[in-house]
Parts: structure tokens; C-alpha cells; sequence
């Protein structure tokens, strides 16, 4: 019994190695930036429940918690969030050794006797315990802990993609109700002239023929505000499937938007989008993971894989019953060429990586500049027809009803007036929501919110 006495203490301290290993020291940190769940709030902000949010956006379709929303129930933010947590698990699973192993032998059984184990030399109960090459071990966790990082990256790539799809599908929203609001405006104003119309017939300064075209106008600006309603009903149900939300759920008219004073440089976004896009932090831990898996084969090629084992040994015809023995065994990867070829390998990996690193950067960088530009183009054009044209087409339109009240003037001639301030609303309004698009592709160029130092300003309607 004294060979049970040794070797079982021993088995059990070899199933603890292949227990006890630890994942990298970054492990927890990256582990609950995982499990971050709603959008960052001001530091002196509680974050709202969901419960909360969903009876602000019933009664106000407010842009940030809409996203708040979104980020928390999107169905593509949730399987990334689930991909990270696997791959943190196998972070785990990469620092550990191979199984501990148990084997049985039987030695010099007599065929006459094949069932009486009394009649055995020896029957051998062992353990065997696999240990890789020196550092192998350290390599695999790193380039699991980079492999994990990596699909945290891709989960905020998702939540940056679903942050920009709430803000055009919000901007949609936003346009389509403006735009009805205007078209109630207008129809009141032309309910107005209509009325002034049949005023003028009853003194004889009007025909019946003017009449009959304001009563004309009535009707269309009624049928634009028919499809504008289409239109907005569509937009609710996008940000409705954006939420998680059913299609048709309440939601509350959107508030106007807050526009930057003035488009941010991309010198001044430099260190901003290096620090901030998920993609350039995914090319680097690709990069980390390659040189890890250097490592791995330098330290294969360098460093003999071991196998240790203990055995207990029964011999009930031998002279000594109870007996012991123990076994190593190492490979010999000096000898086999296949490590330098895997070292090329992984060295050649690295390289591509690299590269495209500086290439993606690149890439991200004109995507950059090209949305800067694209909100640049946005923002002079509703400038112009903001400051410009609207003055223009209502001091215009203003005029010629004044003229007609007074007896002068012709029907043709306020109704084309006021189809023109009308249009020119309309067109004020859509450039507003084209500016809103345009600062949407620039924070997901940017990864994030443009920084606090580009002040924005209040929309007047």
C-alpha cells in the first residue's frame, strides 16, 4: 500500500497544475467592458432604467435615450456581447494544460488463467501529465486575450453602427413630422386666403374663378400631408424595430436638433479617432496576437514538450507485492524542421498585419475627412436657404397677400408665392436632416460623439 500512498498524493498535485492556471492580469477589465450595456451618461447623470426610458420616448422621441434604448435591446449589439463572452472563455481554456491522463496495464496474464488476477506479474495503475514547451502556455493566453479583445472591438463597431442607424432613422422621424407641421401651417394660411378670397367675391373685387383656385390649394396641401403621415409612420416603425420595441408602439413627437457651430478639423479629431475606433484597436490586437503567436513558435522550437508520470505497480506473484515507478518523456524539436517553417510563418503574419494596420488607418482617416466635408456641403446649404431664401420667400409672399387684400394684384400670382415659401420650408427642412445624416456618418467615422469643444447650436424652427 506504501506505492498507493505516493502515488496518489502526486496525481492529485499533477490534476491541480492542469487546474490552476491564470488568465492575463487585463483579464476583468476587458471582461466588464463587455458587459457595459447602455450609452454613456454625464458623470453626475444616474443612468435611467429602461422602464424610465420607455415612458420619456412615449411622450418625447428625445435622440439620446432612444439610443439608450437601442444599444440596450438591439438583437446585433446582443450576439456581439454573447461573441466576446466567448471568446473570453477560451482565454480561460488557453492557459490550461492538456487533461491529466489515467492508464491501466496489464503484464504477463497466463492465457490458462485469464481471469484470475491473482495469476498476473503485474497489474500497473498510472498517471501521465503533458507539459508544453517552456512559455507556450503564456503564448496561447496572449493571443486569446487578444483574440478576445478583438471581438470587444467588433461588439462596439456594432453599437457605433446602431448609434448612427438610430440618429438617421431619429432624423427621418424628425423630418417627417416637421415637414406635416409645416404643411398644417400652410393650410391654414391657405384656409385663411380662402376665406379673404370669398370676402373679396361678396365686394366684387375677386372672381369666382380665385376662389376656386385657393379651394384647389386647400385640397393639395391636404393630400401632401396624407403621404407625409405614411412617411412619418415609417420612420416610428424603424426606430420602433431599432429599440426592440413593437412597430406600432407610441412614441412621441421628436424635439428639434442641436446643430455643431462649426465642423470640427480633422487634425483637431487626430488623436481622438486613434484612441476611439474600434476597428484601428482591433488591427492592433491582431498585430499583438501575430507576435504572440511568434512566441508560441519560437518557444516550441526552442523548449521540448515534457510528459511526466507515476505509476503504482501490483505484483502478486513477484517477491515485492507493492511497488512503484515513475516516467519522463520530452520530445526533440531541435531535430524537426517544420518549427523554422512555422516561425517564417508567424513572422510573415505579423508583417501583414502590420501593414494592414497603416493601411485601415489610412482608410479611416479619409472616411473622416470625406464626412467633414459631406456635413461642410449639409450645413452651407441649410445656412443659405435659412438665412436667404426663407426671409426672401416669406417677405415675397407677404407682399403679394397684401397687394391681393387690397384689391390688386391676381390669385395666380399669391398662390405661386406661396408654394414657393413652402418648398423653400421643406427644403429648409430636409437640408436640416441631411445635416443631421452628415454629422451622424461623421461621429461614426469618428467612433464616438464629436468632442465637447465643437459648440452646438440651438435649431430655431
Amino acid at each position: 500500500m506504501r506505492g498507493l500512498r505516493i502515488v496518489i498524493p502526486v496525481a492529485f498535485t499533477l490534476f491541480g497544475c492542469s487546474l490552476g492556471a491564470r488568465p492575463p492580469a487585463e483579464y476583468p477589465e476587458i471582461e466588464k467592458q463587455a458587459t457595459t450595456t447602455a450609452a454613456p451618461a454625464p458623470s453626475d447623470t444616474p443612468v435611467p432604467t429602461l422602464e424610465q426610458d420607455e415612458t420619456t420616448v412615449a411622450k418625447e422621441a428625445r435622440l439620446d435615450v432612444i439610443t439608450r434604448i437601442a444599444l440596450a435591446r438591439s438583437p446585433t449589439v446582443l450576439e456581439a456581447r454573447a461573441r466576446t463572452k466567448a471568446a473570453l472563455a477560451r482565454v480561460k481554456i488557453a492557459g490550461r494544460l492538456p487533461d491529466l491522463e489515467f492508464k491501466y496495464e496489464l503484464w504477463g496474464q497466463p492465457v490458462s488463467k485469464a481471469w484470475d488476477p491473482t495469476m498476473t506479474q503485474m497489474h500497473m495503475f498510472g498517471f501521465r501529465q503533458t507539459f508544453p514547451a517552456g512559455g507556450a502556455l503564456d503564448a496561447q493566453s496572449e493571443m486569446a486575450m487578444e483574440e478576445a479583445k478583438i471581438a470587444l472591438e467588433a461588439q462596439r463597431a456594432r453599437s457605433l453602427d446602431v448609434v448612427a442607424d438610430v440618429r438617421k432613422a431619429w432624423s427621418s422621424y424628425w423630418s417627417a413630422d416637421r415637414e406635416r407641421t409645416i404643411h398644417l401651417e400652410h393650410s391654414e394660411i391657405t384656409n385663411k386666403i380662402f376665406e379673404l378670397a370669398k370676402t373679396q367675391l361678396q365686394v366684387g373685387k375677386t372672381s369666382q374663378a380665385d376662389v376656386l383656385r385657393f379651394d384647389l390649394e386647400r385640397s393639395r396641401v391636404h393630400t401632401d400631408m396624407i403621404a407625409l403621415g405614411q412617411q412619418k409612420n415609417t420612420a416610428l416603425a424603424r426606430l420602433n424595430l431599432l429599440m426592440g420595441r413593437p412597430v406600432d408602439a407610441p412614441l412621441g413627437d421628436p424635439p428639434e436638433p442641436k446643430m455643431l457651430g462649426a465642423a470640427p478639423r480633422i487634425e483637431e479629431l487626430r488623436a481622438a479617432i486613434l484612441k476611439r475606433r474600434p476597428e484601428l484597436a482591433a488591427a492592433g490586437a491582431a498585430v499583438k496576437k501575430s507576435e504572440a503567436a511568434v512566441a508560441s513558435a519560437k518557444s516550441q522550437a526552442k523548449t521540448p514538450m515534457v510528459m511526466v508520470g507515476l505509476d503504482y505497480q501490483l505484483m502478486p506473484m513477484g517477491p515485492m507485492v507493492h511497488n512503484f515507478g515513475a516516467m519522463v518523456q520530452f520530445s526533440l524539436p531541435w531535430l524537426n524542421p517544420r518549427h523554422g517553417d512555422e516561425i517564417k510563418a508567424a513572422e510573415a503574419a505579423v508583417s501583414a498585419d502590420k501593414t494592414a494596420q497603416k493601411a485601415l488607418e489610412d482608410a479611416i482617416f479619409f472616411q473622416v475627412q470625406e464626412a467633414i466635408v459631406r456635413y461642410q456641403g449639409a450645413r452651407s446649404s441649410f445656412d443659405l436657404i435659412d438665412a436667404t431664401l426663407v426671409p426672401q420667400a416669406k417677405k415675397t409672399f407677404d407682399a403679394l397677400l397684401a397687394n391681393y387684400g387690397a384689391g390688386g394684384g391676381d390669385s395666380l400670382s399669391v398662390i405661386d408665392a406661396l408654394r414657393t415659401w413652402l418648398q423653400i420650408r421643406i427644403d429648409r427642412n430636409r437640408a436640416l436632416a441631411q445635416v443631421e445624416l452628415a454629422i451622424a456618418d461623421v461621429e461614426r467615422a469618428i467612433g464616438g460623439p464629436i468632442p465637447s469643444g465643437s459648440k452646438k447650436d440651438e435649431v430655431k424652427p
